[in-house]
C-alpha cells in the first residue's frame, strides 16, 4: 500500500489530500473546507484500476488568479506605508502571495474507461508528488493490463 500526501493550497497548509494506492484500488481523499480556510470533512473517491484508463499530468497558469494576486499586492503596499492600515497590509499582502502562488498548478488528471476525468490540484511545490502518483497509477495500469492478456502464441493445435 503506498500513500501519498500533499498540500491542497498554501494558506491551509494544515489540510492534507491523500492519494492512497493498494493492491486493485485507488483512493482519492481531498479535504473540504469554508471560505478556503476552516475545515469540513473529506471528499473521497474510491476506484479499482479496472476502472481508469489513463492519468496525465498537466502544468498550467491560472491568469484570474496571478491577476488577483497582483491587486492584493499592489493594495497591501499602499497600505503598509501607513502605519494606521498595517495589519490590513500584511493580510491583503498574504492573500495576494498566496494567490500568486496558487496560480501557477499541476494537475493530475485520471481518466476512467467511461470517459469520467478526475481532477486532483497540486500547488506548485508538490510537483513530485504529482508526478510520483502517476508513476504508481500507470504502473498498475501496466500490471493489470499484463495480467490479463492472455494471447500467447504456441506452436500446437489444441482439440476443443
Amino acid at each position: 500500500m503506498t500513500s501519498i500526501k500533499y498540500m491542497t493550497s498554501l494558506l491551509t497548509f494544515y489540510l492534507k489530500g491523500e492519494i492512497r494506492t493498494e493492491k486493485n484500488f485507488i483512493q482519492f481523499k481531498a479535504p473540504n473546507t469554508i471560505l478556503g480556510l476552516i475545515p469540513l470533512g473529506a471528499k473521497t473517491e474510491n476506484f479499482t484500476i479496472d476502472q481508469i484508463s489513463s492519468t496525465t499530468t498537466n502544468f498550467r497558469l491560472r491568469l484570474k488568479y496571478l491577476i488577483f494576486g497582483i491587486f492584493w499586492l499592489l493594495i497591501a503596499v499602499s497600505c503598509l506605508s501607513d502605519s494606521d492600515t498595517l495589519a490590513a497590509g500584511l493580510i491583503c499582502l498574504l492573500l495576494g502571495i498566496n494567490n500568486i502562488i496558487d496560480a501557477f498548478e499541476i494537475n493530475l488528471i485520471v481518466t476512467t474507461t467511461a470517459g469520467k476525468e478526475q481532477l486532483i490540484d497540486f500547488i506548485i511545490f508538490d510537483k513530485s508528488k504529482a508526478e510520483m502518483a502517476e508513476q504508481e497509477i500507470n504502473k498498475m495500469i501496466s500490471n493489470r493490463l499484463d495480467d490479463t492478456n492472455n494471447r500467447q502464441q504456441t506452436n500446437r493445435i489444441v482439440s476443443a
